[in-house]
């Protein structure tokens, strides 16, 4: 009887360390697939969001309002994957390493600052400076050092103290190398593209930070100027807004913590 007892334990015991091992294995993941009845974070209003509810309808679609919430909601075990921009999670590797992307690339597309229909003339503004910074080789060297060589710091732009005002809204945990904020101000590629732009139109330059889901309703309602917060040109907003000509190409990757990842992608690598 106490011989019987002991195998029936041992046999448990053998069960149970398989099952969990089985289970461990089972949560980690090894490719996107695995994401099919996951938890998915993607920032409210983006993309990300429409491309998750449609490509995994058996995953909970969990939507956050900032990036860096996401984030945290990654890092806290919340969610078991998060969708971001490629360039931004280059600099987020970099500094949290114990996140990583996995998976090939999902798409990507041209960026576009957003006005207003009825501004037409602020927009063409913008895009006669793109074609100049591009032509006079001021936009190769912003690239440069934000997205080749992750440099963090604003170079010298002088303020434009007086003129109109230009109201800017945008997402300020949006990350870098686009925007961020460092010892309490505002630094990245959008910021010294909005503050040259600034400088060449003659406006005085204010910014107003907000949720990305509410940019467009800001712009709409024209309690902002246009929109210079990093966002993807698409056909269905550009039924509700114009864009500027595409001043950057980005992907979107999956992304994770490292020690639930099987096997990491290929950090993304800028597009340009």
């Amino acid at each position: 009887m106490k011989k019987s007892f002991h195998l029936v334990t041992l046999f448990m015991v053998v069960c149970c360390v398989l099952l969990t091992g089985c289970t461990e294995k089972n949560g980690r993941i090894s490719s996107v697939d695995d994401l099919k009845d996951k938890r998915i974070g993607v920032l409210q209003g983006s993309v990300h969001d429409i491309y998750a509810t449609k490509t995994f309808p058996k995953a909970t679609i969990l939507q956050y309002k900032s990036p860096s919430d996401m984030i945290l909601a990654v890092k806290s075990g919340k969610i078991d994957a998060g969708i971001y921009t490629s360039d931004e999670l280059v600099d987020l590797i970099r500094h949290q390493p114990e996140v990583t992307v996995f998976g090939p690339p999902l798409f990507s597309s041209d960026l576009g600052l957003g006005f207003h229909r009825e501004n037409g003339g602020l927009r063409l503004s913008f895009n006669r400076f793109l074609h100049q910074i591009r032509k006079n080789g001021v936009y190769d060297d912003m690239v440069n050092r934000w997205m080749n060589k992750g440099e963090s710091s604003m170079p010298d732009i002088p303020k434009v103290e007086s003129g109109a005002p230009l109201v800017v809204g945008l997402v300020s945990d949006n990350g870098l190398p686009f925007t961020a904020v460092k010892d309490n101000r505002l630094v990245g590629f959008n910021i010294e593209l909005l503050e040259r732009f600034a400088v060449f139109s003659g406006r005085k330059l204010t910014y107003l930070d907000m949720q990305f889901g509410s940019l467009i309703p800001a712009l709409a309602s024209k309690k902002i100027d246009m929109i210079g917060a990093v966002m993807w040109i698409t056909e269905e907003r550009k039924k509700q807004i114009d864009f500027s000509d595409p001043y950057y190409v980005q992907g979107a990757n999956f992304f994770a913590l490292r020690k639930n990842i099987i096997a990491s992608g290929k950090p993304p690598e800028p597009m340009h």
